[in-house]
């Protein structure tokens, strides 16, 4: 038999480090996978994982390790920081990469980032469906407050196109290591903005949503998927102060086979249960899978690349249907609309009961 190495970027540290199980217990569901596809014909999957660290620096560092263990292919990284920092360096090994997570627009340029596929839609596409958003719930004097990293600037960008510049009460852009928020919510009490938007991760966004409430800031907040998950609420003192918000994230597929026996599979795994971008780590996974099934049946020298790109033309997965473009993007199945509500006993659902498609707006 023969065994192939795929690598796997998941940021074990930094401030996503809470969403890394959860990426790793739907990657292990996929090998699985892979590996009793494979068994008959001799061929297994073996998963090197390395640590991204939400960061360029780190994931740089990871997608090294991964080259020197002989890995054909990288799933991921998770933060867009994370992914581009890899992709200088694997690109350069000749490696392709899939992320199951990194939405930056800037991302799209196939000439900057070579032999890169995602299997989440661009931040281009999600600013719109926020503003449409704060626009459907009145949202009103909109302070938006956002980290200055690659994932938080493009999202800002886009956001901030769509709202208008001149129509927001406040623009807060923040590094990604601040803890400290008093300041910057006090600009938002001193100007007497309305709503906020938050385009952060879980840790600052729980650490923003506490100081907006200690400085008794009553109005609406909204977020993008970075905090559209019960983790944002995890770190709070008091988790119920998650309630009300609204938060946009990718939606999931119209339900297919792959996509109902991934939810089973994954349900059963409390990390992958709780995780948020499980479904598009697996498919990213199955998706180099299947391109190397495809690369013993094909012409010697096929890159792998290419055969990635063709496996993604329509390509039936457990969080919808892909059909790469020329650069590795994918048009995603538009956004869930989801409001975070607080029961009694203090526990926390993240429920997405609206929908917004690019078509029809919010339904």
């Amino acid at each position: 038999g023969m065994t192939v190495k795929i690598g796997f970027l998941n940021p074990m540290t930094g401030p996503i480090a809470v969403y890394a199980p959860g990426f790793g217990a739907a990657a292990a569901i996929a090998l699985q996978t892979m590996n009793i596809a494979g068994w008959g014909n001799g061929l297994q999957f073996e998963m090197v994982m390395a640590d991204s660290g939400c960061s360029g620096d780190a994931a740089a560092i990871g997608a090294q390790t991964l080259i020197d263990a002989g890995v054909v292919a990288v799933v991921g990284a998770a933060c867009s920081g994370a992914t581009m920092g890899a992709n200088a360096v694997l690109s350069a090994a000749g490696i392709p990469m899939i992320s199951y997570a990194s939405t930056n627009p800037g991302l799209s340029d196939a000439e900057a980032y070579p032999l890169f596929f995602r299997v989440v839609p661009s931040d281009a596409i999600q600013g719109p469906a926020l503003n449409d958003v704060v626009a459907a719930d009145s949202g009103s004097d909109v302070a938006l407050m956002y980290m200055t990293n690659d994932y938080g600037s493009g999202f800002a960008d886009s956001f901030t196109a769509a709202h208008g510049a001149d129509n927001l009460c406040a623009s807060i852009g923040y590094e990604e290591t601040t803890t400290d928020f008093t300041s910057a919510v006090q600009q938002v009490m001193d100007n007497s903005c309305g709503s906020v938007v938050l385009i952060s991760y879980a840790a600052d966004g729980a650490a923003i949503v506490e100081e907006l409430a200690a400085q008794s800031f009553t109005g609406q907040i909204f977020g993008g998927d970075g905090v559209a998950e019960e983790g944002l609420c995890a770190s709070m003192s008091d988790p119920t102060m998650c309630d009300g918000i609204v938060a946009t994230k990718p939606a999931s597929a119209t339900p297919n086979e792959r996509s109902m026996a991934f939810a089973a599979l994954c349900g059963a795994v409390d990390d992958c249960a709780a995780g948020i971008y499980t479904a598009e780590a697996f498919d990213a996974m199955i998706i180099v899978g299947f391109a190397v099934f495809a690369s013993f049946s094909s012409p010697e020298g096929t890159p792998l690349s290419a055969l990635i790109s063709a496996v993604g033309q329509g390509f039936v997965g457990a969080s919808g249907v892909h059909t790469f473009t020329a650069g590795g993007d994918v048009g995603g199945n538009g956004y869930c609309v989801g409001t975070f509500n607080a029961a009694g006993d203090g526990t926390v659902s993240f429920d997405c009961d609206r929908f917004w498609s690019l078509e029809g707006g919010i339904s």
